[in-house]
């Protein structure tokens, strides 16, 4: 059973204060894991009003910040920032949350909603922490007003109650997406909700 409450539209919906943590791992290297996440990513930012703002943060080997805070009155820069993301390496999931987390904390104010959004096939297999330490992270993120919702992609390897269990932790959203009209449902048709 689903509960929902009433989508917000557009103009009723708080500022978003987004971090996307991009899995750029080599298991995420096919057209239907990155270049759908790339594809899912520009049609949310096509999607996002003058108040909200984007950062990006990718993680494999090692993790970096692609993107600082970023408001949509430079959408071109996010829009080449995603274009640039390419796959390869291990996954060391763990620094990438601590990295985005970093970076949606400065979005952390009264009246407006600081969320970190995971693109991932789910797949965490390097670092010193395992999923429960994960689970924590995001968890006690959560409490200080950070939500966290995943995005899933792939078959196969795909780990989608890993996925579910991150989103439940940070108070946020699970979605899969297989396809481009699925990611326009989730982050055009129904992006109030989301």
């Amino acid at each position: 059973v689903g509960v929902a409450t009433k989508a917000k539209s557009q103009a009723e919906r708080k500022p978003a204060h987004l971090v996307f943590l991009v899995d750029v791992s080599g298991s995420m290297g096919w057209p239907i894991k990155i270049g759908l996440a790339k594809q899912s990513l520009r049609i949310l930012t096509e999607n996002l009003g003058p108040q909200d703002s984007v950062s990006l943060v990718t993680y494999a080997g090692s993790t970096r910040v692609v993107l600082e805070p970023t408001g949509m009155e430079d959408r071109d820069k996010i829009f080449t920032a995603i274009d640039q993301l390419s796959a390869g390496g291990s996954t060391a999931m763990a620094s990438g949350l601590d990295l985005a987390y970093e970076q949606a904390m400065k979005g952390v104010m009264p009246g407006a909603n600081a969320r970190v959004i995971v693109l991932s096939d789910g797949d965490a297999n390097v670092g010193p922490q395992g999923h429960e330490a994960h689970l924590r992270i995001i968890a006690e993120r959560a409490k200080k007003g950070v939500t966290l919702s995943t995005i899933g992609f792939g078959m196969g390897n795909y780990k989608d109650d890993q996925m579910e269990q991150l989103a439940n932790k940070g108070n946020g959203n699970n979605y899969y997406i297989d396809s481009v009209s699925a990611a326009r449902k989730v982050f055009e048709t129904q992006l109030g909700a989301t």
